[in-house]
């Protein structure tokens, strides 16, 4: 083979791998694939012209070349009108764009185009109707019967919006295919087609238990916050409230009202109203999308990584001094509370610097571990160093979902000081209110993380089931012996530590939790958290709350999580 062969061989060879690898980049990787395309380019061109023998100069071999030019660019617009009119076409028109405040962008045609068919309903677990259709006016309109029992906004972030003018928002959004028929309801798809008949959508059940998800947004009470319930037996989610929340009501367009265009404008103003700059990013789903510093609850992370590599953390061995000093010329990591070692005791051991949630004690732990080990421990969890392919929670696609982050800045971990701040909750830690419910319910269940889901059937209109999902395990995040140390020293703070008045919202049985106060901006108030698990002799319920600037996790966090527990305990 001549050197120009082997050169029009490979340039062939590399434009159609670039081609290839674009081609099969998902929807919002549009950059990505137009780099490849860009790339192929030059490598066409330059096997076309190895392939013509070498012309003289004149006119005729600048005609070719031009045309060859022209021959590329036209090889290139029609393999961008390829992938989007046929290769992604169906990725391209259901794709759902979620910018930072909550707000969606979705194309409007399938919309528009589903509004008559009967969207098929939402309910919880037990059947209670959440969402349905009705006929209306030779359309089709979207009804709420959870109304009739409960605020709207406490499911909003769950169920999420239909509307003709803003598209589509959580599971309206994500399982629209099935709502709509036109996957899992072909055959009827088709015979309404030709036909006729009212084109129904699939069916969804729900692993939500609608009376919890009502009283913990109750519990709330207003404030900015979420709360996550999980089933750390299964990964099925319980509750996933988000406030503020929304009434998806007011986005929901009603073809039967007699003024369509006063109807839109009633929908428009709802809009207005949600995106406004004060009105609290009602639209942003805090319980998944919002990331925060998690303070102290991330002690739980620390101290698994000391249990599960006792030679680097030494977990037995341990004080709660008033300052430490990890690295010269830092500041000392402190205690938020004065002669804490008073309470732990001197020397102290694993469950009560926990309980009484010595920062200085849990700083010490992350330097004996150090950087990897600590990554290593926090990757178990799915918290995870920045990647730029990973904005998103590939564990849990049902809603949209943040990466949760170990830190931000690369090689932070690599300063002691910072390494500490990270120990006991701090540093550069952003994580999912969500990702800490997985972490309180790896605990419970041995230490095995499930997969979360929120659907757990999709049946047809005539009630045959389609898809019925069950529980996934994602992987064991310790060793049973750690989970059961653990789940002990959860149980110490809901005892004696702080943090325990959670244990008198369930009188008589016994809970496990962990406070967090997280510093976020200076001088603001912290964030309350609190993780919660019952019960400890055979956990069903793993907690997670937030409330943004709340205030002190031990009591504001943990009335709100026994608030929870009770609920969960009295729905049953």
């Amino acid at each position: 083979m001549t050197a120009r062969a082997a050169l029009r061989t490979l340039s062939v060879i590399g434009a159609v791998g670039l081609i290839g690898y674009g081609l099969i980049q998902p929807v919002e990787s549009e950059v990505r694939w137009l780099i490849c395309l860009w790339a192929a380019g030059p490598l066409l061109w330059l096997a076309a012209r190895i392939t013509v023998p070498p012309l003289r100069r004149g006119l005729t071999s600048s005609v070719y070349h031009l045309g060859l030019v022209v021959l590329v660019g036209f090889a290139l617009l029609s393999l961008q009108l390829l992938r989007q009119q046929v290769v992604q076409a169906e990725a391209i028109s259901s794709f759902v764009a979620t910018s930072p405040d909550g707000r969606t962008t979705s194309n409007v045609r399938p919309v528009l185009a589903s509004q008559r068919i009967l969207r098929g309903s939402m309910s919880d677990r037990r059947g209670e109707a959440l969402v349905a259709s009705e006929p209306a006016a030779g359309f089709a309109r979207r009804t709420y019967p959870l109304a009739e029992r409960y605020d709207p906004r406490a499911f909003s972030h769950v169920v999420g919006f239909f509307s003709t003018r803003y598209g589509q928002s959580g599971l309206e959004a994500t399982y629209a295919e099935y709502l709509t028929g036109e996957r899992g309801n072909e055959w009827a798809r088709l015979r309404e087609r030709f036909l006729g008949g009212a084109p129904q959508g699939n069916n969804l059940t729900l692993t939500l238990n609608a009376e919890l998800q009502a009283r913990s947004a109750a519990a709330l009470g207003g404030r900015a916050g979420s709360v996550v319930v999980l089933d750390p037996r299964t990964g099925a989610i319980l509750a996933l409230v988000s406030s503020p929340g929304f009434d998806p009501r007011g986005l929901s367009f009603d073809p039967a009202a007699p003024d369509w265009q006063a109807e839109n404008q009633r929908i428009s103003a709802y809009w207005a109203q949600l995106t406004a700059d004060g009105a609290g990013q009602p639209l942003l789903n805090r319980a998944t999308q919002g990331v925060y510093p998690p303070g102290s609850t991330f002690k739980t992370v620390t101290a698994i990584g000391a249990l599960e590599h006792p030679q680097a953390g030494r977990p037995a061995e341990i004080t709660c001094p008033e300052s430490y000093l990890p690295q010269e010329g830092a500041p000392p990591v402190t205690n938020a509370v004065a002669d804490l070692a008073s309470l732990t005791g001197i020397p102290s051991d694993l469950e009560r610097v926990y309980a009484f949630s010595c920062n200085t004690a849990f700083a010490q732990y992350a330097v004996r571990l150090g950087p990897d080990l600590m990554s290593d421990v926090a990757r178990r969890f799915d918290i995870l160093p920045p990647q730029r392919t990973a904005s998103s929670y590939p564990a849990f696609t049902e809603l949209p979902t943040s990466q949760s982050l170990l830190y931000v800045d690369p090689g932070f971990l690599n300063y002691p000081r910072a390494l500490a701040d990270t120990g006991y909750g701090q540093g550069q830690l952003l994580v999912t209110p969500l990702q800490m419910a997985l972490v309180a319910a790896a605990v419970a269940n041995d230490g095995v993380m499930m997969q979360p889901y929120l659907v757990q059937r999709i049946s047809r209109p005539d009630g045959g089931t389609i898809r019925e999902f069950r529980p996934r395990e994602l992987r064991r995040t310790m060793s049973p012996q750690t989970a059961r140390t653990m789940l002990a020293a959860m149980g110490a703070v809901a005892r004696y530590g702080f943090g325990s008045s959670v244990s008198g919202f369930v009188p008589g049985i016994p809970v496990g939790g962990k406070s967090g106060t997280a510093e976020h901006v200076p001088g603001a108030i912290p964030h309350a958290w609190f993780l919660a698990v019952a019960p400890l002799d055979g956990p069903r319920y793993a907690v997670a709350v937030m409330v943004e600037s709340g205030g002190e996790g031990s009591s504001v966090g943990a009335q709100l999580a026994g608030q929870v527990l009770a609920a969960a305990f009295a729905t049953e």
